[in-house]
């Protein structure tokens, strides 16, 4: 076999239907044995997408052409790997059925035109320290107890989240759904503090897995509110994590997304104002209406930056890192996912192509033509399973170097704090 040609073999063995194309996961192969097809569901996706007829199996060997019966043909390419050993992208059809037996080598040569070399560029999982410590806690809150209420949402995968139903977690939207002598987590968004209040009066059990830096922010508003202070925060109104930073300060914050949004604060006193940022967006991008602010309040208080969560900065520097040396990044979730439309054009106002990658048969051959840097980053829809299945895809199209970028903000003095 060689490297990138197709060719076409006799392939007795393999039992295909009319109509039908056989995607080999393995090619039998007289001088080096048994290749693997790491990229056969790219390959079936392919078919698939133009109408065909897919079912996956190895093929144990092929036959020398002198010898063929007419049975089936082997349409393969094949190419070289990592480590020095060969892969194939292969497919078999019925040998008279020319429709199926065009598009199955169709779809090998349009693979085996994009055989290259590459690097994959992979950034790290979507969610924080405080949501993957929040999953952690609400694991173990699972084993050994009948059922347990997670008030608001958890955050993680749509897998984490099933894997948690199946292990009997309930979620609910407020604590009347919770029956007495219940067990109820907090998440790491965190509740308000009459949430805190009630589940006490109530005799809940309690598991609390709120976000330190959240937490910490609770703490923060309370203080402020308790000093007197009117306290803006500066987030977005609908994100879980508002509320129980807003329950913190006793009915004394506002919260505020733009600049524009501070023209129209009410406070009662100009000179004891203070601000605090929401846990989970960019630092950076709080700079404007943080300026809007001292313009109108001369005498304004900042939260003090180790309190700033950096884990949104971070990952927003990590995709403009991945951006700079990459030729397109496959961004990994649904299509109508603010996350995934947030990254995408993150992506592309860096200078890189963004393509949306919900699932592995998005990806098509176009995608990778020309292209040696390939960057990949989950979005917080991204099945949990799908970053591996890319990786191990393109490994069968060429050697493929893995490598992993991350943009870490560490502050100094602080070795225990977790953003």
């Amino acid at each position: 076999m060689n490297r990138s040609a197709v060719r076409e073999f006799p392939a007795s063995c393999a039992g295909v239907t009319p109509g039908a194309v056989l995607v080999a996961t393995r090619v039998g192969d007289q001088a080096q044995g048994g290749l693997p097809s790491p990229a056969a569901g790219l390959v079936g996706a392919l078919l698939q997408r133009k109408g065909g007829q897919v079912r996956y199996a190895p093929v144990p060997h092929y036959d020398d052409p002198v010898h063929n019966d007419g049975g089936a043909v082997l349409f393969v390419a094949t190419c070289q790997q990592r480590d020095g050993t060969m892969a194939a992208v292969a497919a078999v059809t019925a040998a008279a059925d020319r429709v199926a037996a065009a598009a199955a080598r169709s779809a090998i040569q349009e693979w085996s035109a994009v055989f290259d070399t590459r690097r994959l560029v992979a950034a790290p999982s979507p969610w924080c320290y405080g949501a993957q410590q929040a999953l952690t806690i609400a694991r173990r809150a699972a084993e050994g107890r009948r059922t347990v209420h997670v008030l608001g949402q958890l955050a993680g995968s749509p897998e984490s989240v099933s894997e948690m139903a199946a292990r009997g977690a309930v979620f609910v939207s407020s604590l009347a759904e919770v029956p007495d002598g219940g067990t109820v987590l907090f998440p790491a968004h965190g509740v308000a503090a009459e949430a805190r209040a009630e589940a006490e009066a109530r005799g809940l059990e309690v598991i609390d897995a709120t976000c330190p830096l959240v937490a910490r922010t609770h703490a923060e508003a309370r203080k402020l509110a308790g000093r007197g202070d009117d306290v803006v925060l500066i987030g977005q109104l609908s994100h879980p994590v508002v509320a129980g930073i807003a329950g913190a300060a006793l009915g004394r914050i506002s919260v505020v997304s733009t600049p524009a949004g501070t023209s129209g604060l009410q406070v009662a006193d100009s000179r004891r104002v203070s601000y605090l940022l929401q846990p989970g967006i960019p630092v950076e991008e709080s700079a404007g209406v943080t300026a809007a602010l001292r313009s109108r309040f001369p005498a304004l208080r900042s939260q003090h930056p180790d309190g700033f969560c950096y884990a949104a900065s971070d990952r927003v520097e990590t995709i403009r890192a991945m951006a700079a040396g990459c030729d397109v990044i496959f961004v990994l979730g649904s299509p109508d996912s603010p996350d995934t439309r947030q990254l995408s054009a993150l992506a592309r106002s860096s200078g890189a192509r963004a393509q949306v990658v919900s699932e592995l048969g998005d990806v098509v051959p176009a995608m990778l033509a020309g292209v040696t840097a390939v960057g990949v980053a989950e979005s917080t829809s991204a099945s949990h399973a799908l970053a591996a299945e890319l990786t191990g895809a393109l490994s069968g199209l060429g050697p493929l170097s893995v490598l992993s970028r991350r943009v870490s903000t560490e502050i100094v003095g602080a070795p225990d704090r977790k953003s």
